[in-house]
């Protein structure tokens, strides 16, 4: 090449500079333009986290998007004619038009890289954070099991067992000097929507002693860690309609002594 690019044919070049697909003499020029524009440097420095975040070769981009790629490509462009020696117009016209169709070729390409990447990656992060809920809660769940396993399996602890009030059916709550208890170990059928089993305590003066509520289980309980700070006679498990009771209802599912 033996003349100094223009601004605008520079700035036309960056796409492809970007994507490394420029040499010799305008690889220069451009890469000598990036390194003293601060406005170019921050464009390509854009293209080609664009090009990094392109998501793997599986995953294509909206057909609309190529459409409108390949309209542009073929519409008249509206560029203001440049002044061209005689001798050399035609030939001057067809390597503008091949170099101005690379450049927008390789500006559409790297539109759709960005596109395609921001949608996938928004569907990987929305599937990686329901992944991590999901971690969260088998988490939460393996440290209940883990703690009311340990639970029981302490010196100290006193385990109740809890019998149907009718026909067959168990349960266990494992029952610690701090007053940290667990309902656990049970064969409780899941219930209905709309219905919650519910756990209780008779608390208080032998003579007049109340029930308290320790808890709603839900219709279809695992283990249930709750706290009791009164010395208790006898636990309970009752059907209530959702979302629980003040008081036990008629529905005495099964219960259990306190020895």
């Amino acid at each position: 090449m033996d003349r100094e690019l223009t601004r605008v044919e520079l700035d036309e070049l960056l796409p492809l500079y970007a994507l490394d697909a420029l040499d010799g003499e305008e690889r220069e020029q451009v890469a000598r333009y990036v390194e003293r524009d601060d406005s170019a440097r921050a464009e390509v420095l854009s293209l080609r986290e664009a090009v990094a975040l392109l998501p793997p070769p599986d995953a294509q981009a909206p057909a609309s998007l190529w459409n409108t790629i390949e309209s542009s490509l073929d519409a008249p462009s509206t560029d203001a004619p440049r002044p061209e020696p005689l001798v050399s117009l035609g030939a001057a016209r067809v390597a503008r038009r091949r170099d101005r169709r690379s450049y927008r070729i390789a500006a559409a390409a790297l539109a759709v890289a960005a596109t395609v990447a921001i949608a996938v990656l928004g569907i990987q992060v929305a599937r990686q954070q329901d992944r991590i809920d999901e971690l969260a809660t088998e988490m939460h769940g393996d440290t209940v099991q883990q703690q009311a396993l340990a639970a029981r399996s302490a010196k100290d602890a006193h385990v109740i067992q809890l019998a149907a009030a009718s026909g067959a059916g168990r349960a266990e709550i494992v029952m610690l000097p701090n007053g940290t208890g667990y309902f656990m170990d049970h064969d409780l059928p899941a219930l209905a929507e709309g219905s919650t089993y519910q756990l209780w305590a008779k608390v208080g003066d032998p003579a007049a002693p109340r029930m308290v509520s320790l808890g709603v289980l839900g219709g279809d309980p695992g283990i249930v860690p709750f706290r009791l700070s009164a010395p208790t006679t006898l636990f309970e498990v009752t059907e209530e309609d959702s979302p629980g009771s003040v008081a036990p209802g008629d529905t005495m599912v099964m219960s259990g002594v306190v020895a």
